[in-house]
């Protein structure tokens, strides 16, 4: 008797604590519902939006209202509607799982990130600055403290972020790009090159680009400054650090446009599989859009799978029969795949449904000069020039026929026109220097010797050869004017 009464009571208070866990548990899941039903958006008008999008936001929208799974349901909702553009909405799912976890630093970047991209450089600030003490080691949080606070010229401010960044990173290419600018802006140009080269060195020149050919200028140093701007590997596009709390936010992405614009950046840096990737499930999601095909098929034929790139632009054609350049890439790809006559009824289908197409008559052109066709490639680049007057390409290669058959002085007016279109021409210019020359002009030669001399984009054998043949047209050397 007395064992059966120990063992009730034994029960009765672990009932007793059950029920008082159950309790505290309901308060605070109570009090988690009472913040998420604050904060939770009206629903946007999502006619527009995808059906998967549209599915994924109301699935999340619904859960949030359900007490059991109201914060798991808002955490979806903010990365939802973030990934997809719907800032507004965003935001204020952000402010209420600040209020649910207030030590989570994800919730406080991707709220400063909306906030900076509205142009509200304090408080995305003062956002960036609680994150940084929760996220110490975090270093995109501290890059992008240094980056508002130089937008907002307070230097010793974003100097003092930057060498922070180096101090828990010592090589990170942003932070001494950042010190970089600085330097630049105070005119220390020698600091500022040391920076810079050794940024340029990291990232194969994908920072820094624009901003070393400066210093190089303002040190006097116009070779090395030219020789950077000729590289064809350059590129003065700026790339954002990466910052994982903000790219995995692609993972619930559903608008084909952003994952379009994600996967070109993503191709650009070399990261070829991940956007082909993004461009699949935008294929999925609207495979009507053409867009989204003929960049992923040219994708495909980057990375050399060239059955699935035919596949996407083939698809193309049939999707978008009057979108022009689908039926260029084509053909252009079944030609270097050995596929000629695949290539050749391309581009004819692609002019009977295109006839207004300059780019497809400019391919015409050039297949019927390959095949020495010469009266039918000549009267094909008129007419890619009668439709795109603006664009060099088909006035150079009409030139070079009617340099060929002698005719120089059309030639000539034919590059006279490219540079028209395009006066820093590489061709064209080395064309017009090269005329001069021969033809014993000393003046023209020495005037088309300086534009060619200061076109970076020319290569420095090619300015050899010209001033080669200066030398030997008129026995004496080339020298630039000062």
């Amino acid at each position: 008797m007395k064992k059966k009464f120990i063992f009730l009571l034994l029960a009765a208070v672990v009932i007793a604590a059950m029920a008082g866990a159950s309790y505290i548990w309901w308060q605070k899941a109570d009090a988690q519902f009472a913040v998420v039903s604050a904060s939770l958006p009206a629903m946007p008008d999502l006619s527009a939006a995808p059906a998967m999008l549209r599915e994924r936001i109301g699935i999340a929208d619904t859960r949030a209202r359900t007490r059991l799974h109201a914060r798991n349901g808002l955490a979806e909702l903010s990365a939802l509607y973030h990934a997809n553009g719907y800032l507004n909405e965003a935001t204020l799912c952000y402010e209420g799982l600040e209020q649910l976890e207030p030590a989570e630093p994800r919730w406080l970047h991707r709220h400063a990130a909306i906030l900076a991209g509205y142009g509200e450089i304090e408080p995305a600030l003062a956002l960036w600055h609680k994150t940084a003490q929760l996220a110490p080691d975090y270093i995109p949080i501290r890059l992008r403290i240094g980056d508002c606070e130089f937008k907002s010229n307070r230097l010793d401010a974003a100097t003092a972020a930057y060498e922070e960044v180096l101090r828990r990173s010592p090589s990170d290419p942003y932070a001494l790009l950042g010190l970089a600018r600085i330097d630049f802006e105070a005119q220390r140009w020698e600091k500022a090159r040391e920076r810079l080269e050794t940024v340029v060195k990291q990232t194969n020149y994908l920072l820094g680009y624009d901003l070393i050919v400066s210093v190089y200028e303002r040190l006097g140093l116009r070779d090395l400054a030219a020789a950077i701007r000729g590289s064809a590997k350059a590129s003065g596009a700026y790339r954002d650090p990466p910052d994982p709390w903000l790219d995995e936010l692609i993972d619930v992405c559903l608008d084909p446009y952003r994952l379009s614009l994600t996967a070109g950046v993503l191709a650009r840096n070399g990261e070829s599989a991940k956007g082909v990737e993004l461009l699949r499930r935008a294929v999925e999601i609207a495979p009507d859009d053409v867009s989204s095909h003929f960049q992923l098929g040219n994708l495909y034929v980057e990375l050399r799978d060239t059955n699935a790139g035919r596949e996407q632009l083939e698809r193309c054609t049939t999707l978008a029969p009057t979108f022009s350049d689908g039926w260029a890439r084509l053909s252009a790809l079944l030609s270097q795949t050995g596929d000629q006559a695949g290539a050749e009824r391309a581009l004819e289908a692609g002019l009977r449904n295109c006839p207004q197409s300059p780019g497809l008559h400019l391919m015409l052109a050039r297949n019927l000069r390959k095949a020495q066709q010469t009266g039918e490639a000549i009267n094909e680049f008129l007419i890619s020039i009668r439709l795109r007057p603006n664009e060099p390409d088909a006035y150079i290669e009409l030139g070079d026929v009617y340099i060929e058959q002698g005719r120089v002085d059309e030639g000539m007016e034919q590059m006279r026109a490219a540079l028209e279109t395009d006066p820093a021409n590489p061709v064209a210019l080395s064309v017009m220097a090269f005329n001069a020359i021969s033809t014993g002009n000393n003046p023209e030669a020495r005037k088309w010797l300086e534009r060619v001399a200061d076109q970076p984009r020319i290569e420095r054998a090619r300015v050899d050869q010209l001033v080669q043949a200066y030398r030997q047209q008129f026995g004496h050397d080339w020298k630039p004017s000062m």
